[in-house]
C-alpha cells in the first residue's frame, strides 16, 4: 500500500479520523479512501482553507486515534506572516521526518562541519524553528545552540525605518554580539537579514572563524548569498527552505545553492503551479510550471498526524529539473498580497 493510502486511512477512518477531513468528505459526496488513488486525485478538494486552518480548533485537524497521545506531540505555530497564525502538530517521527533527515542528509552532501558551537538568532515560542536548531546541533555532536529572545511577529508590527524597528533590531543585535565576543562561536542559525547585519558588526576575526551557516526563514537572494560569502569567507552556507507546517527543504547540490530540492515526494510534495498574480483567479490545481516557467509554491503534507491538501504557499519560485528526474526550485520569492504587510527579518 502506498504512503498516500496509508495517510488517507488514518485521516478518512469514520472512528478514527480527522473531524476536518471528514467533514470535507462529506461535503464532497465521496469517500477518499476508494476516490483518490493518485497525487493528482487531490485536487477534489479544492485548495486548502487557510482561513480554517487560523481559527478552528487544533484538533479538528488531528486524527481521533491520536487525541490520547497528545502528550507526546510537538506543538508548532507559523510566524503569521500573511495572517492569523496556522497551528499543527508533529510527533516526533514525524519532526524527525520533516526536519532532522533532511538536516542530516544536506549536512554529508555540504560538507557542513559537525561539533560546533553554535549560535541561533530566531524566534523561540510557538515556533518550531527553535526546536529544530536544538536538535540539528545536537545531531552533529554539539551543544545545543546559544540562543537569544527574537519575536518576529512584534518586528513585523514595525514599519521598517521606525524608532520601534530600529531599537528592536539594536536589541537582537547586541544580545548576539555579547554571545559572539565571549562564547568562541564557529556556527550560525539565522535568516538572511540578521546575517547581513551581524556580519556587519563583527570582526575580520571574528567572521573567519565561523565554519558552517545555516540560514533559514525566508530565501537569500543572489546578491545577499554573495554579501554572506565575502563576509564569512572560511564558512560552509547551507540555506534552507521551509516553514512551520511542513519542515524544510535544502539544495540538492553544493554546486548549485540556489536550487532546492520540491519535498522527499512522500510525505512532502512541493509542486510549482501556474499563478496570474493576485489572489487565486486563474488558478488551476492540476496545471504545474514547465521547466524554467515561474510558478507559485503549492505543497500537500502527508504526515499522520496532520494532512494538508492544496496548500497554496506565499512564495513563487523558477521551475529547475534536477539531475535526479524530479524538479526543484529556484530564484524563491515572497509574493507581494494585501495581507502581507512585510516579512520583517523572518
Amino acid at each position: 500500500m502506498t504512503h498516500l493510502q496509508d495517510i488517507l486511512d488514518i485521516h478518512f477512518e469514520p472512528a478514527g479520523g480527522t473531524k476536518y477531513w471528514l467533514e470535507q468528505q462529506e461535503r464532497l459526496h465521496i469517500d477518499a479512501r476508494h476516490t483518490i488513488t493518485s497525487i493528482e486525485d487531490l485536487s477534489l478538494f479544492g485548495l486548502m482553507d487557510v482561513e480554517a486552518l487560523r481559527s478552528r480548533p487544533l484538533l479538528d485537524f488531528v486524527p481521533r486515534r491520536y487525541h490520547d497521545q497528545l502528550q507526546q506531540m510537538i506543538l508548532s505555530e507559523t510566524g503569521g506572516t500573511s495572517g492569523s497564525p496556522c497551528r499543527r502538530i508533529y510527533s516526533e517521527e514525524d519532526f524527525n521526518n520533516g526536519f532532522v533527515k533532511p538536516w542530516l542528509t544536506a549536512v554529508e552532501r555540504h560538507h557542513f562541519p559537525r561539533g560546533g558551537r553554535w549560535l541561533f538568532v530566531g524566534p523561540s515560542g510557538p515556533h518550531i524553528i527553535d526546536r529544530s536548531a536544538r536538535t540539528m546541533a545536537r545531531s552533529l555532536g554539539s551543544l545545543e545552540p546559544f540562543t537569544l529572545d527574537c519575536d518576529v511577529r512584534w518586528i513585523k508590527r514595525q514599519a521598517k525605518g521606525s524608532i520601534g524597528y530600529t531599537l528592536y533590531l539594536d536589541h537582537v543585535l547586541s544580545q548576539a554580539m555579547n554571545i559572539i565576543q565571549t562564547q568562541e562561536i564557529d556556527t550560525l542559525f539565522t535568516t538572511p537579514p540578521l546575517l547581513l547585519l551581524m556580519g556587519e558588526h563583527m570582526s575580520s576575526e571574528q567572521r573567519q572563524a565561523i565554519r558552517g551557516i545555516h540560514t533559514g526563514g525566508m530565501a537569500m537572494d543572489e546578491n545577499s548569498w554573495h554579501h554572506v560569502t565575502r563576509l564569512f569567507p572560511e564558512a560552509v552556507v547551507l540555506p534552507g527552505y521551509g516553514n512551520s507546517l511542513f519542515g524544510v527543504c535544502f539544495p540538492l547540490s553544493p554546486d548549485q545553492p540556489d536550487v532546492f530540492e520540491s519535498g522527499d515526494g512522500k510525505r512532502l510534495i512541493i509542486e510549482l503551479v501556474p499563478w496570474t498574480g493576485q489572489g487565486q483567479d486563474g488558478f488551476v490545481p492540476t496545471a504545474r510550471a514547465k521547466a524554467d516557467e515561474r510558478g507559485r509554491v503549492f505543497c500537500h503534507i502527508l504526515d499522520p498526524t496532520f494532512l494538508l491538501i492544496n496548500m497554496l504557499e506565499r512564495e513563487t519560485a523558477v521551475a529547475t529539473p534536477l539531475p535526479n528526474g524530479t524538479t526543484g526550485l529556484t530564484d524563491i520569492r515572497p509574493i507581494a498580497l494585501p495581507s502581507i504587510k512585510q516579512e520583517g527579518v523572518y
